[in-house]
């Protein structure tokens, strides 16, 4: 059974949420930032969150981050892993035995999924899981077919034997693992409905509710966009981590045929950096396209407001697309690649390329500069967008956290 706690302030009920998490909420990554900008619109509506994870360099000191026993591995300090889940798990024993939690929140799938569920099994607490991560495509990229298998078993033995779980499976894939570990969820999320299709597709969960990472209602506040120039050239903006799944090569290529005035403007770092402004030098495209590296957030949705289209060009990789959804934040509508992108977005808030080749592509820039160098800039498609304020996700995610802990409560309540 639960209580609703009284806040300090105001003496107004809230609720207690232990959040798990594979990496430290202050290390890179997109799940960090998605996870430090949940905490922060939840405890504005007075639900307290305990955030458990292990330690990186980054770290700095909160209160409400508590650092998993965990190792540096011999290189980088960027992240970090947990050896001892036996020792881990009665650190979070402790810590639960100091402050009680009402609700357990997994956003990891590794580590923190088995820490997660004991804790959440041994005090027979409520458990909601987030998937944000494509695991299979992001191992099969970052360290082949073969490696992934044996990780993966390493990580199914790893969560069986800490539970005592008898019989687990042989997996071959990150969904078979994924099924297995997150079978007795109380609730699955993911942040679209085209990855919650394909986690109900693979078996990981029956039914799979959607909540997408949302924007920071502060800093679209004060955006403003600043007068667009009458005869300027149309303005491109493609903005992520420059690595062949994102396809920024094909995208200058595609940009190089469509030829005409238009400009790009490209944002970010990594691996094929170097590569791309080879390209760009190769194709003469150095007088429209300039390179800017990384820039805070802040900055970089002031650059989709500016922009008249915002391009994401990667295929069946994203789980949600968050670039997107920022740049319709701003009202700045898109050119992609990923019809399962596309169809979660307002109607007419982008074009499309589903071909999957530069030739392709190339089109959709021709036809996207042809319609807003005529005046039809498809802003109007994205004039109500407060549905992707963090401020509206957080109010969703609090009703149904609530309604997870009183179907705990309620003896002959299902699990999902």
């Amino acid at each position: 059974m639960f209580s609703y706690r009284l806040a300090a302030k105001g003496k107004r009920p809230f609720l207690h949420i232990a959040l798990f998490m594979d990496q430290h909420p202050h290390s890179l990554g997109g799940v960090q930032t998605s996870v430090m900008l949940q905490k922060k619109y939840l405890n504005r509506n007075g639900v307290k969150v305990t955030i458990f994870a292990p330690k990186s360099k980054r770290m700095v000191q909160d209160p409400d981050i508590k650092v998993i026993p965990s190792s540096y591995p011999t290189i980088g300090r960027e992240y970090s892993v947990v050896w001892s889940l036996r020792k881990a798990s009665k650190f979070c024993q402790s810590q639960y035995e100091a402050q009680h939690f009402d609700l357990v929140h997994l956003q990891g799938d590794f580590a923190a999924a088995s820490l997660a569920i004991e804790l959440a099994k041994s005090r027979n607490l409520p458990l909601v899981y987030t998937s944000h991560t494509n695991v299979d495509v992001m191992a099969n990229k970052l360290i082949g077919k073969p490696l992934k298998i044996v990780l993966l078993r390493f990580f199914t033995w790893q969560h069986a034997h800490f539970l005592k779980i008898a019989n687990y499976p042989k997996v071959f894939t990150a969904f078979e693992y994924m099924t297995f570990v997150h079978r007795n969820m109380d609730k699955v999320l993911a942040p679209s409905s085209h990855y919650a299709q394909l986690l109900k597709d693979k078996g990981v969960a029956k039914e799979v509710d959607v909540v997408i990472n949302g924007v920071d209602d502060e800093l679209l506040t004060n955006l403003k966009r600043n007068t667009p120039v009458p005869q300027k050239p149309v303005h491109f903006v493609w903005a992520g981590r420059m690595q062949p799944e994102k396809r920024l090569l094909q995208t200058l290529e595609a940009f190089a045929r469509a030829k005409g005035k238009a400009t790009l403007d490209v944002y970010g770092f990594g691996p094929l950096e170097r590569a791309a402004k080879n390209l760009a030098r190769a194709r003469r495209l150095s007088k429209r396209v300039k390179f800017h590296g990384k820039l805070p957030h802040r900055e970089i949705l002031q650059v989709f407001a500016d922009a008249d289209v915002v391009m994401q060009t990667s295929i069946g990789f994203e789980t949600q697309g968050l670039t997107v959804y920022e740049a319709a934040a701003t009202g700045t509508p898109t050119i992609l690649c990923d019809s399962k992108i596309s169809a979660e977005m307002p109607k007419g808030s982008n074009w499309l390329d589903d071909s999957g080749t530069i030739k392709g592509l190339a089109k959709t820039i021709k036809k996207a500069n042809k319609e807003i160098s005529e005046g039809s800039t498809r802003r109007e498609t994205l004039a109500d967008n407060k549905w992707l304020y963090q401020s509206e996700i957080s109010k969703k995610t609090i009703a149904l956290y609530k309604q997870m802990i009183e179907q705990k409560a309620t003896p002959a309540s299902p699990r999902t």
